[in-house]
């Protein structure tokens, strides 16, 4: 008697459905990533989330949970592939060698401003809604695990060159330095307003002068190691 084969289950039509089940979930990440970045998560409906994607509530319910299920599952399915980018050129760095400080500020800067910078409009919204909500108490314990094993490898490489500075000082330059990255993303018209002028909207612009910024705040507030 013939043994049934692996997977034999598994049709071209269970594949199709597969595939339009995954599109369709992304579909509504994307459309709460649009959403939650341009409001913020107070203001934002699971209606409006589905509205934008053109789906049922029932079908972000299935795709998304609850609506603070959906908003960590947005923040966690790009924060991977940031790490990722960070974590490649801090290895590049210590491979190199001669590591300096503006070199870790860089390492940890550019690949967020990048993301803000390019024309893939998901991924402004991604840049958008980190600016707008990675401070906020209700979603700290998530966002910690999802940003301090990188934070963490950044402050050690500064470390290296502060042997002095104790961890109270590391993470409050850290932070300091993340702080005002995100506030490039979040105030380009605010420096437009201040200059009386016009102001670029593209965060890569700005980003030797937010490097030279970052790095020297960090130089005076932590010495000279």
């Amino acid at each position: 008697m013939p043994q049934p084969q692996e997977n034999a289950d598994i049709s071209p039509t269970t594949d199709g459905r597969l595939a339009r089940g995954e599109a369709t979930r992304e579909r509504v990440l994307d459309a709460a990533e649009r959403c939650f970045a341009a409001k913020g998560f107070e203001a934002v409906s699971i209606r409006q989330i589905a509205a934008e994607a053109e789906v049922t509530l029932g079908v972000v319910g299935f795709h998304g949970g609850s609506k603070e299920e959906l908003f960590m599952t947005v923040f966690s399915r790009r924060a991977a592939t940031l790490h990722d980018l960070r974590m490649a050129a801090l290895r590049n760095l210590i491979a190199r060698g001669d590591m300096q400080l503006r070199d870790i500020v860089d390492a940890y800067l550019t690949p967020y401003l990048d993301i803000a910078s390019r024309g893939d409009p998901q991924w402004r919204a991604y840049a958008q809604l980190v600016a707008r909500e990675v401070a906020r108490d209700r979603f700290s314990d998530g966002i910690r695990e999802l940003y301090d094993p990188t934070a963490r490898a950044f402050i050690a490489q500064i470390k290296t060159l502060h042997p002095s500075a104790d961890a109270t000082a590391l993470a409050t330059v850290l932070t300091l330095t993340v702080a005002s990255m995100l506030s490039i993303v979040a105030s380009q018209s605010r420096i437009a307003g201040l200059s009386d002028g016009p102001a670029s909207d593209r965060p890569m612009d700005y980003r030797e002068m937010l490097i030279d910024f970052c790095t020297g705040g960090i130089q005076q507030a932590l010495g000279k190691g």
